[in-house]
């Protein structure tokens, strides 16, 4: 009977420590939070509809819309894909532009910030700082997260660059490429070849999404997962927004993200994960094709867009951006930036002139935080005007050298190029809210922190979303800093300019800017 009764405690303990092991098992296997973040390349917030995103639409009425959300100046794709990478502005991410001159890469010309080659010789050049800050997915692995991107254009590679053996460090497929290289090598194995950017049978999204979905997410979906869709941008430039082919390229980045949603679900994934769906920039048409280059050396000053051999003191070269042109001026002699500034405030295509240095007339390049290291003595966003295109999609601009008159581009301080998409939904959000307060593409990284319970770091100049989240804390302050305008009187004419900015807990955006 002793023995039995001892037997029987026996079999009791071993129950509860059974018990108190499924237990902890199964908070073991409860899904852990995670955060995706798919950005649609130049989508606009006004084509946001139901009829032509009902994926994206859906996802807004169950989560947060954001109405005054913002991009980053210069309103461009390499600029915005650091800024929501690194949390950071230009002047301490250190990509201020698409195009830029970077001499100790090439001496001679502009480089294209997001290419390869020229982010592996940036990198050499400054020991591995060729972005001045780390971004959201290196700062998550440095906590044990796991993180996989994938783009559609080559810009996804600044979200995660560093060179790596193992995706065990991570993976990175940016435009059919990839870190590690084996990656990309398979990939196309399995899905073939990388689809030209204009093909619509299978598009460069569906290629990207579905290395994401049925491959980088087989075994399992990363704490973080960063999609670049290239669309609507593509159609845009190739048409103008609005266009019935813009439209259907809205469709087509819907219907990627629409896998994204079921895959998730099909994992049982979806509600325990924080979706966020974010735009670089937005887009205008071209009204006018202008030649900065042309005009300053019909004016007498010798500027060109290449540089034959080594440039000497006081050179000029005009690197275009399409809506925006840096100019540099070798030795940075003031004699000839005072020049090349009063032509421009006497140019009919000029919006708003940005200085290194104090000169009447403009605004310092520190207005909107584009001060970098290798920043130009000269930038000036040109023209725009919110006249309508043909198919009623308000927003036009002038471009330097680039896009057609007619068609899609971007750059400029217009509100729409700097006013873009943000949609977010999940465990981590309220529901059904539209935020009229300003946000900024720079507030991406410290948010997907915050959900994750990491802390943000003090180098980030964008702040965490908290209106938009169930337990955001204090309530965020907002409040509109005084209109920047400047003028100067030039031959019995007067040169003015304005910029419009709005600010929230310290965090400010720049709304537009123009000329008067």
């Amino acid at each position: 009977m002793l023995k039995t009764c001892c037997r029987c405690r026996i079999i009791y303990v071993l129950a509860a420590l059974s018990l108190v092991l499924n237990c902890f098992r199964s908070q073991a296997e409860e899904p852990a939070r995670r955060v995706v973040v798919v950005v649609w390349d130049a989508m606009r917030p006004d084509f946001v509809t139901k009829e032509n995103s009902p994926n994206l639409w859906a996802l807004g009425q169950r989560g947060v819309r954001f109405a005054n959300h913002h991009s980053v100046y210069l309103s461009a794709t390499e600029v915005n894909g650091t800024a929501i990478s690194t949390g950071a502005w230009p002047v301490h991410s250190g990509i201020m532009a698409n195009h830029e001159y970077r001499p100790t890469i090439d001496p001679l010309k502009p480089i294209n910030t997001e290419v390869l080659a020229a982010v592996r010789k940036g990198d050499k050049a400054t020991h591995g700082h060729y972005l001045k800050l780390p971004t959201l997915a290196e700062l998550l692995r440095q906590s044990g997260r796991r993180t996989v991107v994938a783009g559609a254009k080559p810009v996804a590679l600044l979200a995660d660059r560093a060179e790596r053996d193992t995706a065990a460090n991570g993976v990175n497929v940016f435009a059919a490429a990839s870190v590690p290289p084996e990656i990309a090598t398979n990939l196309l194995m399995t899905l073939g070849a990388f689809p030209k950017e204009d093909s619509t049978n299978r598009t460069r999204n569906d290629w990207t999404t579905d290395a994401l979905v049925t491959s980088l997410w087989a075994e399992s979906v990363p704490d973080f997962t960063f999609l670049w869709l290239n669309q609507p941008d593509a159609a845009q430039h190739a048409t103008r927004p609005g266009s019935a082919t813009a439209l259907a390229a809205i469709r087509n980045a819907d219907d990627n993200f629409g896998k994204v949603l079921q895959a998730l679900k099909a994992k049982g994934l979806l509600e325990t994960t924080d979706i966020l769906v974010v735009s670089d920039h937005g887009c205008s048409t071209v009204s006018t094709k202008a030649d900065l280059a042309a005009d300053l050396k019909a004016a007498g000053i010798q500027a060109v867009r290449e540089f034959k051999e080594k440039p000497g003191k006081g050179e000029v070269l005009v690197v275009s951006n399409s809506g925006s042109t840096l100019v540099y001026v070798i030795g940075h002699q003031q004699s000839v930036i005072g020049r090349v500034v009063q032509f421009l405030q006497e140019w009919p295509y000029t919006g708003v002139i940005f200085t290194r240095d104090a000169l009447p007339g403009t605004f310092g390049l520190d207005a909107a935080h584009i001060q970098t290291e290798d920043a130009p003595d000269i930038v000036v966003s040109l023209r725009w005007t919110s006249e309508q295109n043909k198919f009623g999609a308000p927003g036009t601009l002038v471009t330097d050298n680039s896009a057609a008159i007619g068609r899609g581009s971007h750059v400029s301080l217009s509100p729409y190029d700097m006013h873009n998409t943000l949609v977010a939904a999940g465990p981590d959000f309220r529901s059904g809210v539209i935020s009229k307060l300003p946000s900024g593409n720079v507030d991406i990284a410290p948010t997907v922190l915050k959900i994750l319970g990491l802390d943000v770091p003090k180098n980030m100049d964008g702040r965490v979303l908290s209106e938009a989240l169930k337990n955001g804390g204090k309530p965020a302050k907002s409040k509109t800093p005084p209109l920047l305008e400047t003028s100067v009187n030039l031959s019995g004419k007067t040169w003015r300019q304005y910029l419009r900015r709005s600010e929230v807990d310290g965090v400010v955006y720049c709304d537009e800017g123009n000329a008067r």
